[in-house]
This record gives C-alpha cells, structure tokens and sequence, in this order.
C-alpha cells in the first residue's frame, strides 16, 4: 500500500505540472481587487501566479539563483516558472531545487511547476518583447507582444504556446507601434495600481500620446517618466512600485525611486568603504569586471583625472573651457600640438570588440537593433574610442600601464569616487540634473497618486544610485544629453517584488547595500539579492531579465 501511495503521489505531482498555475484562485477573498477604471496593468503589490526567464546571457547559475529565491520568497503558493533553457540549465535548476527545498514534499512540488519552453529564441530580455496585463472578468494574465520588437524571434509565441496550455493564459492585442523605438518595450511599461506610466525616451511629437492611449487604455491614468537621461531609457531604470504589507488594498504599495544624491552622500558617509567590491570573485574576473562596461567607464574617468593631475591641471578649476566635455577640453588645453589639424586613429578595445560581438550576435537572420539605439551606441563608443586615443598619443595613458589603471580603479574608495565626482564639475552635474528631474517625477507621481486614491499616503524611498553621461550645455539651463547615461551600479530599482521580498541586483558598493537594506526594511519588507553583472554590462539588469505575471480578483467577485 505504501508503494502504491507513493507511486500515486507522484503521478498527481506530475500531473500538477501541467497546471500549477490552479494553486492561485483570483476569486478568493485574500486576493487584492483589481484596480477599476484605470489600465489593466498590475504593479508588484499583486501576487505572482507565473514567471519566465532565460539562460541566453545569464546561463545556468543565473537561472537557479532566480527560480530558487523566487521560490523560497512565495514557498506556500509558488508560481508556475516558463523557462526558456537548454537541458543543462534544466537540470542544474531541478538538482539545485532539490538541493535547498526544506524536504522531498517541497522539492517535488516546486519541481512540478517547472515548464520547459520548447523555443530556438531563448532571448535573456523577458521583460521587453511583451507586457502582461490582467483580465477583469477573471483576473488571470493576459500577454501582449510589444510589435515591432524583433529581435526576440519566436520567443513569445514560444511562450504563449506553453502558457496557454498550462494556465489557461490568453494572448491580447499586439502593442502597436510604428516604427518600433525602445520606448516601447515592457521594461519602459510599469504600473501603481490603476496608474500606467510610460517613460519618455525616444519618443518625438505625439508618439507618447498616441503609444499611452494603446497600453494604458485610459489616458486619464497615464503617467509621463522621464526616462530620456538613459541610454536604455527604461523606466524599470531608475523606478520601482514596491508592496507595503502594513497596509490594506488598495494602498498596500510604496514607491522607490534612484537617487544620485543619496548614492553620492553615501560615499561621502562612508569614505574608507570600498566603491567596487567584487571580493566573492578571484583577483583575475574581479580586473576582468572591471574592464567591462559601465566600470571601464569609471576607469578611464580616474585615469584622465590621474593623468590631468600629473600634468598640472585641476579638473576643478576648468570649468569654463571644459564645458564642452572631456574630449574637446583635451584638444583646446591638454593637447595643442594634436588638435591642430591632427588625425586620431582610435583604438578598438576589448569592451568595443565585445560590444560589437553582441551587436553581430543579435543581427543573425536580418534582425538589428532599431535605429536610434544603434547610431546612440555607436557614437557613444565613438567618443570613448576617441578620448583613449588622444591621451594614448600624448602619453597621458600608456597601453602597457592599462592593467595597472584597472587595479588602480578597482581599489578606489569611497572617497576616491566621491572626489572624481565633485572635481569633474560636469560628471557632478550631470548626476545633479538627473537628480532634479527624477525629484520632479516623483512629486507628479504622487500628486496623480493622491488624486486616483485620496485614501492613500504611500511610503516612498529613494534607493542610491550614480550615473555618468554628458551634459547639454547649449540648452538654458544645462541639462543632461538625452540617451547619455548608464548606471555605474547595478540598478537598485531593477529587481522583483516576490510576496514580502524585494529581489534586486547585488549593489557592488557595501555602503549602498546597507542603505538599501535598511530602506527596505523599513517597509516591512525583506532584501534578498542576486548577482546581474552579466545584464549591468549590457545596459539592463534583473528585471530587465525576467518576467512575472500577475493575478487580481475581479471587480465584485469571490468564490
């Protein structure tokens, strides 16, 4: 008999994962109403009945570090995961369940509510090549594909296949658009309850307009981020609805927001901290990461400030004739003998070939990136090719010394960074400007907040966060270059809301992690992280990389 029953346990287990997805009934009573009247877009407040992600970038270990803190976060009820992996991934993430389930009970469950995607796109953006939305009449998902997104290939109708038959998911209308701008992926689409919020970036005329009215339904209910400083211009970047567990529905949400003025008063707090911490790595991919994307970005910044220093500038005194950026301040002060009509023949270094490698990977079968973000690539490493080569030729920056730099850089302190910062007047503005218009942002979002709940006083918290890109000093007054920045740090906003746990990206900086566990906390929420450098080098991060899909219990019903 025991045989028997044990053999009728697993049958009904496997069974189970054909349709985890019916352990969540949006007609119970505990499940948060739908909003009314406003889109049909769900903010991480609601619970997560599915989620997908991908071993494309991350491989294996990124994929089991999700699927498990996923699990452990929402162990009662957990979600029905969509993976879009090769067999190794697979069994990787099953052993690993095995490993870190509490017992063999929990273990085969979780395991029961694995789905395999059986697709050739196994495209590490999840968030970005459709948005879930709810259906009011039952609460359950309902997908878009963002049209015109391209370069996911089969993905989502890879998806939507394996969902529709294991939960019952249905597909919506496309989110049309036309051309395609990266404005339009999921990962620019974010929600506070009813309210729908699109960001800014790469959109001209009433392109914003029209594109709310398609996603947010009700345009009443839109919201306007200013998303246009990023070079991703997402607004998952730099903004996050978190949940408030002390409070009942529908005010059981708070709201983060990036903030390059607390990341730079952390610094100043903590002077003697280290501003790059890779010590869970060896020496070697510690330098490694350190070449890479945005940290190259720092290092070459300290390396000009070093190499400035030594030639008897002071990047604090030359405000007036570097107002023109770091290149055109090299050519009129540094370096008279090369602007004068000299050719600059710039050096391609590694993280331009990897880039470009990345650009060749993604363009198989005609597929490429839509054209604004290619020519805002492409003349981003223009530039920096450019700088390297200039202070190369006058031997401000040695070739053979390049190592040495990286180490250099990767040591910096707390204070090493904060002083980079405040004596490169347009690198301190420009995180200042940033600063002004995310503050702004979050002053509207409330007031549009307060008017749609009176009833509501969310909490909100700013999460550190530093930033480098140009300044526009044309304009009246100065402000950032449009498509400019990239976060140095992981983005602290770029991380998933999973019951009482917030799952974001390893911050890298101590002093920011503490601060951002403290914040946390102070919600009555849990931190839990995961290390996203594979995604941060690429201008996205953990929620940029996965996808959860929501559930809400439909207006005037229970059951």
């Amino acid at each position: 008999m025991t045989i028997f029953l044990q053999i009728l346990l697993s049958f009904i287990l496997t069974e189970a994962s054909a349709n985890s997805c019916s352990q969540h009934n949006p007609m119970a009573a505990d499940v948060p109403l739908c909003p009314a009247g406003g889109s049909k877009l769900l903010s991480e407040n609601y619970p997560i009945m599915a989620a997908t992600v991908s071993d494309d970038m991350g491989g294996p270990g990124y994929v089991k570090d999700y699927v498990t803190k996923v699990l452990k976060a929402q162990s009662q009820k957990p979600p029905q995961f969509f993976l879009a992996v090769t067999d190794e991934t697979w069994d990787d993430v099953v052993r690993e369940i095995k490993k870190q389930a509490p017992d063999q009970t929990t273990a085969q469950q979780w395991i029961s509510g694995l789905s395999r995607v059986k697709t050739n796109s196994r495209w590490n953006w999840q968030q970005d090549y459709f948005e879930s939305f709810f259906d009011p009449n039952t609460g359950k998902p309902v997908l878009r594909e963002v049209q015109g997104y391209g370069r996911h290939g089969n993905a989502f109708n890879d998806l939507m296949k394996q969902s529709s038959k294991d939960c019952s998911f249905q597909e919506g209308k496309k989110l049309t658009n036309n051309p395609y701008k990266s404005g339009h992926s999921g990962g620019n689409i974010e929600a506070v309850n009813g309210l729908c919020l699109i960001g800014s970036d790469h959109f001209e005329g009433t392109e914003w307009d029209r594109y709310a009215k398609v996603t947010c339904e009700n345009p009443a209910m839109a919201v306007k981020t200013p998303s246009d400083f990023l070079s991703v211009g997402h607004t998952d970047e730099f903004f996050k609805t978190l949940k408030d567990p002390t409070q009942k529905a529908p005010c059981d949400f708070s709201l983060s927001f990036a903030s390059p003025k607390k990341g730079l008063d952390l610094l100043k707090k903590n002077p003697q901290g280290r501003a790059f911490d890779f010590s869970h790595l060896t020496p070697d991919e510690a330098l490694a990461r350190m070449s890479q994307t945005p940290y190259t970005y720092i290092c070459q910044e300290f390396s000009y400030s070093k190499a400035l220093k030594n030639n008897g500038g002071n990047p604090e005194k030359s405000r007036e004739k570097r107002s023109r950026g770091v290149s055109q301040f090299l050519f009129e002060i540094m370096l008279p003998p090369v602007s004068a009509g000299a050719t600059v023949q710039p050096l391609k270094d590694a993280e331009s070939k990897r880039m470009q490698e990345y650009l060749e990977r993604i363009s198989e079968g005609g597929i490429d990136d839509p054209a604004l973000e290619r020519s805002r690539r492409e003349e981003k490493y223009a530039r920096l090719n450019r700088r390297r080569a200039l202070m190369r030729q006058t031997g401000m920056i040695k070739d053979s010394t390049s190592i040495q730099n990286t180490m250099d850089c990767y040591n910096m302190t707390n204070k090493d960074l904060a002083n980079l910062i405040e004596e490169d007047f347009e690198f301190k503005e420009f995180n200042a400007s940033i600063e002004e218009a995310t503050q702004k942002f979050k002053k509207d979002l409330l007031a549009k907040v307060k008017k749609s709940y009176p009833q509501c006083n969310p909490k909100t918290v700013e999460l550190p966060d530093l930033f480098i890109g140009e300044m526009d000093y044309d304009s009246n007054p100065p402000k950032y270059v449009n498509g400019s920045a990239d976060s140095i740090f992981p983005n602290p906003t770029n991380g998933d809301i999973v019951q009482d746990t917030f799952i974001l990206p390893e911050p890298v900086n101590p002093a920011f992690k503490s601060d951002i566990d403290s914040s946390i906390k102070s919600l009555g929420l849990k931190t839990d992280y995961i290390d996203t450098h594979f995604a941060h080098s690429m201008n996205g991060n953990l929620h940029c990389s996965s996808h959860t899909m929501r559930y809400c219990r439909p207006q005037g019903g229970t059951k």
